[in-house]
């Protein structure tokens, strides 16, 4: 059971805060957006999991440089793993999401969707960065580029 202070992911959008849990509901505060409050049944399903130990995101970023992009024979089929990917709500999938997105925009191969999949990995990757070390939302992008540069992990 989540408690107050706890964050949490949830299907709708990212990062949220517990900020209550009374008689079967939690209230959620949006991490990102300040103020975005909503009140869920516990078990909604909506809420997919607690976010992961300092621990367990420092693994994850040191692990950045190495994290292969994702490979299939056309559009098509990289729009299932993206999708897939995004469905499990893990850090590193979200990670060869972006970086996937990243090539292909690069490349000059990116399909209309793809975008879209590849800000919400960022979404979720950055909320729960920003969450769990404290750094202000919008400057997680440097903070990875910096730690990774460094090898701060």
């Amino acid at each position: 059971m989540y408690k107050p202070g706890d964050y949490v992911f949830c299907k709708s959008g990212g990062v949220w805060r517990v900020t209550a849990v009374h008689e079967g509901q939690v209230e959620l505060e949006s991490h990102e957006n300040p103020g975005e409050i909503q009140t869920l049944p516990v078990n909604s399903g909506e809420i997919v999991r607690g976010v992961i130990p300092v621990e367990e995101l420092q693994d994850v970023l040191s692990r950045i440089p190495y994290t292969r992009t994702i490979q299939a024979p056309g559009a098509k089929v990289r729009m299932e793993f993206y999708r897939d990917a995004m469905e499990k709500y893990d850090e590193l999938q979200w990670v060869r999401v972006i970086k996937t997105v990243y090539m292909q925009e690069r490349e000059k191969r990116l399909m209309p969707d793809e975008r879209e999949y590849g800000m919400r990995a960022k979404r979720y990757l950055h909320g729960e960065i920003s969450a769990l070390l404290g750094i202000p939302f919008d400057q997680v992008e440097e903070f990875i580029a910096t730690s990774i540069a460094d090898d701060v992990w």
